[in-house]
């Protein structure tokens, strides 16, 4: 009897022993990153929104509307995402997966912030009509186009073009700086582009597949007279 009571609780120890030891799935993983996702997302959501100035727009991989009052909590809470983030990511390496499409797209920036229903919320470019977009893209572009108007060009290697489509599909090169004030315009950029793409969507132009992969490009720029001009090549 003593002999049996030993063995099975040998093998109780020795299960034990080896699930603590046994690495948690990418499924296990991603479950609590989904969880955690959606516990900031109920903290965020906690705070009554009745200005919006008091919310404050933040980037960690995606937008968030942080008021000052959960700072410091939601601080934490993306401390303990980010090791989760870390744990699936290795999880998923040695599990094999395979990674899903890994075509470019432009990031999807949101466009203004408001208060609905008492909550903070942000609005992105699926949310805007089309009006709302016509009534956007000049104003948009105009200060696309004048952002670098007093910043000289000294070296040309400081700076790149980027795309952006405009009426009919077609495309226009504009000069940005490498580091001044970079992802300010980029973020311009990207949202003019998804105005721009949703607009002619909506005017059934079947051009958008084949200029995609512009918005992913860049041109080399020259500096004439202290200005960036693109060059034609």
């Amino acid at each position: 009897m003593r002999r049996n009571t030993l063995y099975y609780l040998s093998m109780v120890i020795f299960v034990l022993a080896c699930s603590k030891s046994e690495p948690k799935s990418y499924e296990y993983y991603n479950n609590l990153v989904n969880e955690k996702y959606e516990e900031i997302n109920t903290l965020i959501q906690s705070v009554s929104c009745t200005n919006i100035d008091e919310f404050e727009i933040v980037r960690i991989q995606r937008y968030y509307l942080v008021h000052p009052s959960i700072r410091t909590v939601f601080d934490k809470l993306q401390t303990e995402l980010a090791q989760l983030e870390k744990e699936k990511s290795i999880a998923y390496v040695r599990e094999g997966w395979i990674g899903g499409d890994t075509s470019p797209t432009i990031p999807n920036h949101p466009v203004k912030k408001i208060c609905e229903n008492g909550k903070p919320r942000l609005l992105y470019v699926n949310d805007l009509s089309i009006e709302e977009i016509d009534a956007e893209l000049p104003n948009r572009y105009e200060k696309i186009k004048t952002f670098y108007k007093d910043v000289s060009c000294t070296d040309a290697n400081q700076w790149i073009g980027r795309y952006l489509v405009s009426a009919n599909c077609n495309m226009e090169v504009v000069a940005i700086h490498e580091t001044v004030q970079n992802e300010e315009v980029v973020a311009k950029i990207d949202l003019y582009n998804l105005m721009m793409i949703k607009k002619l969507r909506s005017e059934k132009q079947e051009c958008i597949g084949s200029i995609y992969d512009k918005f992913f490009e860049s041109k080399t720029v020259q500096c004439e007279n202290g200005k960036p001009v693109v060059s034609s090549e």
